[in-house]
Order: structure tokens, then C-alpha cells, then sequence
């Protein structure tokens, strides 16, 4: 059992049910029908949403048309809420359990005085040949 494995056990029992949930992603879309997705397909499935459930609210008697007007919304918090768990776990991962970095100063010093000096180096040659083609040019 690997250490992510270990991990997801220790989590309360409503963060592993939340992350049972079928995984919905759009990375499988190019990017350019991602936009088109956003753009088009999301607005038309929100008002085709508040439609149906204005319908659902109407149609059926009082303790009936809120629950089933409340599937749809309660079931697109449900993705959201899984989407943001995992985005959050991996961001934790990657932010605190990543091996530390190890901060070699001295070596970073050396390296970044040697770059120093090849800059200044550098700038000392462009003004020399400036300085002899000028007066080559007299």
C-alpha cells in the first residue's frame, strides 16, 4: 500500500466518501473546445437547469418538487465539492510532504559571482571594440 493510499485512510469519513465519487475531467478536450465548452455548452446547460427546475417546482406538490428540484444542484456541489478536495490534496502534497530542498549558499554564492564576472568581463570587451571602432573611424 503506497503512502497516498495510507493517506486517504486517515481522512475523515466524509472526505473519502466525497473522493469516491466518479472522477469528471475535461483534460481529454483540446483547449480550443474547452472555450467553446465554458462558452457555449455551460450557459445553455444553466438555463436549461433553471427551466427544468422552475418546471419540477411547479408540477409537483410541496414536499415532492423540493427534493426533486434539489438533485441537479445538489449533484453538481457533490463534483464540485470532489474536485476541490483532490485539487486541495494535491496542493498539500506537493507543498509539505515534497522532500525539502537542500540550500547550498556557498555554491550558490560561487555561481552567481562567476556569472558576475563574466557579465562584467563581457561589458568591458563591448566597450573596448567600441572605443577601436571609433577610432578607426577618425
Amino acid at each position: 500500500m503506497n503512502a497516498e493510499k495510507k493517506d486517504r485512510i486517515k481522512l475523515p469519513w466524509l472526505y473519502r466518501l466525497i473522493l469516491k465519487l466518479p472522477k469528471v475531467s475535461l483534460e481529454s478536450i483540446s483547449g480550443d473546445l474547452q472555450g467553446v465548452y465554458w462558452a457555449v455548452v455551460v450557459p445553455i446547460f444553466l438555463l436549461c437547469e433553471f427551466l427544468l427546475s422552475l418546471f419540477l417546482l411547479l408540477a409537483f406538490p410541496f414536499p415532492i418538487n423540493l427534493v426533486v428540484t434539489g438533485i441537479i444542484p445538489v449533484t453538481i456541489f457533490a463534483v464540485f465539492v470532489k474536485v476541490q478536495l483532490e485539487r486541495f490534496m494535491t496542493w498539500w502534497d506537493l507543498t509539505f510532504r515534497s522532500q525539502p530542498m537542500k540550500w547550498d549558499v556557498k555554491k550558490a554564492t560561487e555561481e552567481y559571482i562567476k556569472l558576475l564576472e563574466k557579465r562584467e568581463s563581457g561589458r568591458r570587451n563591448l566597450s573596448v571594440s567600441a572605443k577601436e571602432k571609433d577610432r578607426k573611424e577618425d
